[in-house]
């Protein structure tokens, strides 16, 4: 069962991370800011950390509750959220909000991660999210890339 203590923690834990993941898309104007970042990283871990109540009040009272499903629910979800950042340019083809879509996927599961308890390995992958961000960026200023329609 997760205290409220702990859910207060997880829950600012995982605003935290979608803040950090969240400031690089709002310096780089994309379609989807840092609110959009955190809320998502806080919806994911909240439902999370909620489902482990419940599931932790079913075992008392010998009632099956499968985690896994609740897991797979959020992932669909988020994807769903993820999908709508993505545009279609009709008239060449070209997908816009790739980047924005999957790291709002990435974000979610930040937060699902985050909500299961394994803090530490969400610290790690939203490092890993910033470092690509970050590298990619320096990269395409280095070698005076234009932004492709991926972004």
């Amino acid at each position: 069962m997760i205290d409220f203590e702990t859910f207060v923690f997880r829950s600012l834990v995982a605003l935290g991370l979608g803040l950090v993941v969240g400031l690089d898309r709002e310096f780089k104007h994309k379609p989807l800011g840092m609110r959009a970042y955190m809320l998502v990283s806080l919806g994911a871990a909240a439902v999370c950390m909620v489902s482990l109540n419940i599931a932790a009040g079913a075992e008392a009272k010998a009632v099956t509750f499968d985690l896994s499903r609740v897991v797979s629910g959020i992932v669909g979800g988020i994807g769903f959220l993820g999908a709508g950042a993505i545009m279609s340019n009709r008239t060449n083809g070209k997908l816009r909000g790739v980047g924005s879509g999957s790291l709002i996927w990435v974000v979610g599961i930040i937060g699902l991660t985050v909500g299961l308890g394994y803090v530490i390995e969400a610290v790690s992958v939203t490092l890993m999210s910033f470092l690509v961000l970050t590298i990619v960026g320096c990269l395409r200023s280095r070698f005076d890339l234009q932004e492709n329609d991926e972004d």
